[in-house]
């Protein structure tokens, strides 16, 4: 059994380290009942056999690459002492995840539950970036409902000796060094692609990029989010009214929501950054992601999904042609400053066309809903990232991220928005949310 990390999950993890932020993902479900504490503790004792239950830990060696590590512990249900309004829900979630949580010292992943006034519940979970990706998360979920133990048997962090563990890194270093000079000249290439006229050495373009993360003094927010479903049989018959698919549809709504923030080239075109997993059968990678650029014109979407369509498929014919150039640089990532990581954000991020995130989860497996062994009334999981400040996205150009997924008989849009400057109510969100959908002949439906 090979234990270390995967070279993106160690760059996920040092990303995390060198910022001080990552994406976490939210799952969120709502009861109109009180939820079955049991079954839930359950639940939650069974993740530690999933590939959430495990940590990282570090190579002794600078430079080496690190390990997974079993759980020290399983982290307790946090039940909270006073009902809440229902409306409150999502400012409950967000103090949920400003609790943290750590792919390194643990905990994992929270789980909490609060009572709503009118006689519900919620159950909120997060988990950060480093320890897997929205579907690695999902599954691990769907496992621990199931009883399957997907985890491999990691050691636990006191069973290998540190003099054990540098010996070992520093042989398998050695091994590695040809596939770091390779990797040297693939980032030079990649630099050299992504350079710009504009953006020459020592430019001012150049200089706000590489401004450093933010003292102690900065105050960490919650960027404007917003949760809607609609009924999937509405969903579909728009989709196939336009020309198009479940996918495409997601992909439209996160253009034209895109174009309202003025999110758009000189011609008018929103950019859409699409994540698309690479995960396998038996794939015990925590991040098993690609992506892939799709430049639309919004206008006529509302109309004709047929253009979108066709630029998706092409952007998916490209990366299968000719993978992502960033990953022949993989091999760098043990050995990279954090200082050359914090340059590598914006990059990352693809600020220069100030894209819009689209990830679809698609159907998801029904035992998701169960995590105490029967179906909640509401569903759904947004992205967050907590200790990222304003000006920090700001210096990136903000942010319009929407993450969709089908699950209940509805599919569920999360939306994190951030224009640059802020001053972004939530109200206002959820106004530009169903005004979008109103384009498209959709409306919200309730649970």
């Amino acid at each position: 059994m090979d234990d270390r990390l995967a070279l993106m999950d160690q760059g996920s993890f040092l990303g995390l380290r060198a910022l001080g932020h990552q994406p976490w993902t939210f799952f969120m479900w709502t009861y109109d009942r009180p939820v079955d504490l049991d079954g839930l503790r359950e639940f939650n004792e069974k993740l530690a056999d999933t590939l959430l239950g495990r940590l990282v830990r570090r190579s002794p060696l600078p430079g080496g690459r690190h390990r997974w590590v079993s759980l020290d512990a399983v982290p307790p249900i946090e039940v909270e002492p006073e009902p809440r309004p229902r409306e409150e829900v999502q400012a409950w979630a967000d103090a949920l995840g400003d609790r943290g949580v750590d792919p390194e010292h643990g905990p994992g992943w929270r789980i909490g539950v609060l009572q709503f006034t009118d006689g519900g519940t919620a159950v909120a979970m997060v988990s950060p970036h480093a320890l897997g990706d929205g579907l690695c998360k999902l599954d691990a979920i769907a496992d621990a409902v199931k009883g399957i133990a997907r985890r491999p048997a990691y050691p636990a962090r006191s069973d290998v000796r540190r003099r054990h563990l540098l010996w070992s890194d520093l042989v398998r270093f050695v091994r590695d060094v040809p596939s770091v000079a390779r990797a040297v000249v693939a980032g030079i290439r990649v630099a050299r692609a992504e350079q710009s006229p504009a953006q020459a050495p020592g430019s001012s373009a150049s200089s706000v990029a590489v401004a450093a993360r933010p003292g102690p003094e900065a105050t960490p927010f919650h960027a404007t989010a917003a949760c809607v479903r609609v009924a999937q049989a509405d969903w579909d018959a728009a989709a196939t009214r336009l020309g198009g698919t479940s996918n495409t549809l997601v992909s439209a709504f996160a253009a034209r929501l895109g174009q309202r923030f003025g999110r758009t080239d000189a011609d008018g075109r929103v950019t859409l950054a699409v994540p698309v997993s690479v995960r396998t059968q038996d794939d015990t990678r925590a991040n098993a992601l690609d992506s892939v650029m799709v430049q639309v014109d919004p206008e006529r979407l509302d109309r004709d999904l047929s253009e979108l369509r066709r630029a998706t498929k092409a952007a998916l014919l490209r990366r299968a042609e000719r993978p992502n150039e960033m990953l022949a640089v993989l091999p760098l990532v043990p050995v990279t400053p954090p200082a050359v990581v914090r340059r590598a954000e914006q990059l990352a991020m693809g600020s220069t066309a100030s894209p819009v995130g689209c990830s679809n989860h698609g159907r998801l497996d029904p035992a998701i809903m169960r995590i105490d062994g029967a179906d909640p009334d509401d569903f759904w999981v947004r992205s967050a990232e907590p200790g990222q400040t304003a000006a920090e996205l700001d210096r990136l150009g903000g942010k319009v991220y929407v993450l969709a997924g089908r699950a209940l008989d509805a599919v569920y849009l999360s939306v994190v928005a951030h224009p640059v400057g802020g001053g972004l109510l939530s109200e206002q969100l959820h106004e530009h949310v169903t005004e979008v959908l109103a384009d498209f002949g959709l409306a919200t439906s309730k649970p």
